[in-house]
């Protein structure tokens, strides 16, 4: 896997703060109507999805540091928000580590709780001076998750002639291999166009989900 170098880490920092400061506000309209709101990372390039066989590395030092500070403040603020509404809420950090981009900060209301609470697989993983969730304020309460990302069988299968390289092509289905080979978790279900598919749970880390 080969990882583009990011340039311009001032900018870069400078964009975390816009992206912050752009969702400090909650969007009650949105949550009162769909019963969820969330932000993801939207700074560039990091939520930016790559068409080449290449990956943007994981946000580290002065970047990394202003991201959790960032879903933080975001969180403290969304909470004020949430309380003036007078009914029960969810509200959560999900830190996912190491893949920092991909947290988020998420809350809902009415039926979508239950939703969320139960929406990843539990996990007992120990936290350590290393960890992520150490990063932010101590009145934080964790839990552990596992960090999956979900492989549609189907999709690793696409017709060869329909990819723009055909080396990706290959890289898919030597990824189906692996997951067809090793203990990974895995669902059938019924696609859209009536046929069994399948999809395919591979770990990437650990996700830790917060509250004050």
């Amino acid at each position: 896997m080969k990882y583009k170098k990011i340039r311009g880490l001032k900018r870069k920092v400078a964009n975390i703060q816009n992206w912050v400061n752009g969702y400090l506000e909650l969007n009650v309209e949105h949550l009162t109507e769909y019963q969820y709101e969330y932000t993801k990372v939207y700074v560039d390039p990091w939520d930016n999805l790559t068409l080449t066989n290449s990956q943007i590395p994981e946000p580290r030092g002065k970047a990394k540091k202003e991201i959790i500070n960032g879903l933080e403040k975001i969180y403290d603020s969304w909470k004020i928000e949430l309380e003036k509404l007078n009914e029960p809420y969810y509200l959560k950090i999900w830190l996912y580590e190491p893949r920092l981009s991909k947290s988020q900060v998420v809350c809902a209301i009415g039926e979508k709780i239950e939703y969320y609470q139960n929406l990843f697989e539990k996990a007992d993983f120990k936290q350590n001076n290393s960890s992520f969730s150490n990063q932010l304020g101590s009145e934080f309460k964790w839990r552990s998750k596992v960090d999956e990302e979900p492989f549609w069988e189907s999709e690793l299968l696409w017709p060869i002639d329909q990819y723009e390289r055909i080396e990706d092509s290959y890289s898919d289905r030597r990824l189906l291999k692996k997951l067809k080979e090793g203990n990974y978790k895995n669902q059938e279900i019924d696609s859209p166009n009536g046929y069994k598919d399948t999809i395919y749970f591979l770990p990437k880390g650990k996700i830790w989900v917060g509250e004050k």
